[in-house]
């Protein structure tokens, strides 16, 4: 199907907007100079799709459950780590677009790709949002083109098998757990976020900047370990979340009718 102008306008001005404030968060951080010169990209390297033993149960729990129940094609997939799994009102926040929640906690970009045939593709979602990469580089792993090269693989994978599918990309979000390594989430993000700008099926969602306070992670928006999201946290992330979805979901019902 063509691809709808007036979708694509109104998306691109939400990708332009969301990578400004981007841009404004990344003042906080040492990264704010690599990103106004705009270095040449570096060669990311190719990641090796591998679940851990620990997360196969929640794999399999998630296929028999589609055995039982198997959920309907189109609809707006959430995969990703426990931000997505956590996100208890995720189907109401979202609503109208129909949406399957196949988060797992602790998962890494390996993982996902790893779980891509088992609980990806057999949805055929016609729109994807994408968490991970907190998990990747958490308190010290500073190698920030491994993380953004596990969602670029990811959606270079989703857009061969299934071309009309969208791909938004939530930013790997500041925590107070994990602040002394913002600074190579920053750079994973400007990563994605560079991709994105140049592939007209994956969009860029800036989710920092409405957890920070005077530059740091607001304490307001997350529960006591410092690193996972309260109600306050999802409310404003489905503030930013919600428009960008809906655009999405309704532009790819078009061609489904």
């Amino acid at each position: 199907m063509k691809h709808d102008s007036s979708v694509s306008l109104r998306l691109s001005r939400m990708l332009n907007n969301q990578y400004t404030r981007l841009l404004a968060a990344a003042l906080i951080t040492l990264t704010l100079t690599a990103c106004a010169s705009r270095p040449p990209a570096p060669d990311l390297p190719t990641i090796t799709p591998a679940l851990s033993d620990a997360h196969t149960s929640d794999i399999e729990a998630f296929v028999a459950s589609d055995a039982q129940s198997p959920p309907e094609k189109g609809q707006v997939l959430f995969i990703g780590s426990s931000s997505v799994r956590m996100w208890e009102s995720l189907a109401e926040d979202m609503a109208p677009a129909p949406v399957i929640n196949r988060g797992f906690g602790g998962s890494t970009t390996p993982e996902i790709l790893a779980v891509a045939d088992r609980i990806v593709f057999p949805y055929e979602p016609s729109v994807i949002v994408y968490y991970c990469g907190d998990n990747d580089l958490g308190t010290d792993n500073t190698d920030a083109e491994s993380a953004a090269a596990g969602f670029i693989q990811f959606a270079d994978l989703v857009h061969t098998r299934l071309p009309k599918t969208q791909i938004i990309y939530m930013s790997i979000k500041p925590s107070i757990a994990r602040w002394d390594n913002w600074q190579a989430m920053t750079r994973a993000n400007v990563l994605v976020a560079r991709y994105c700008g140049k592939h007209k099926h994956a969009y860029y969602m800036d989710l920092a900047s409405p957890l920070l306070k005077d530059g740091k992670p607001d304490p307001d928006v997350f529960l006591d370990d410092g690193l996972h999201l309260n109600t306050e946290g999802y409310e404003r992330w489905t503030k930013i979340i919600k428009p960008l979805v809906l655009e999405a979901w309704a532009s790819q019902q078009q061609w489904r009718l």
